[in-house]
């Protein structure tokens, strides 16, 4: 059996967590989880590309155990955390 290269694994593990993620997207919303916590952006938006880049942005909104499976919903605004939120209680 052949052993996977560290690039490999990163690259696998990338994936893995971007089809995990890709379960609770919503028409018009992209999520990412990061540290067993969901970020929500609408598609498109600057503020997804910034996170995809840096990581988390310094305005941040919480909503804490409201979101699938319990986790707690973050978003770089409080308009798109509220908008998705009332998505998946319909």
């Amino acid at each position: 059996m052949k052993k996977l290269t560290p690039t490999a694994m990163l690259l696998i593990s990338l994936f893995a967590s971007t089809t995990f993620a890709s379960q609770y997207d919503k028409p018009g919303f992209v999520t990412e989880i990061e540290d067993g916590r969901l970020w929500v952006f609408r598609e498109g938006s600057k503020e997804l590309d910034e996170f995809k880049k840096t990581g988390e942005p310094a305005k941040q909104f919480s909503d804490i155990g409201t979101g699938p499976d319990g986790m707690t919903v973050k978003s770089a605004d409080e308009k798109t955390l509220k908008d998705y939120l009332q998505t998946i209680k319909k």
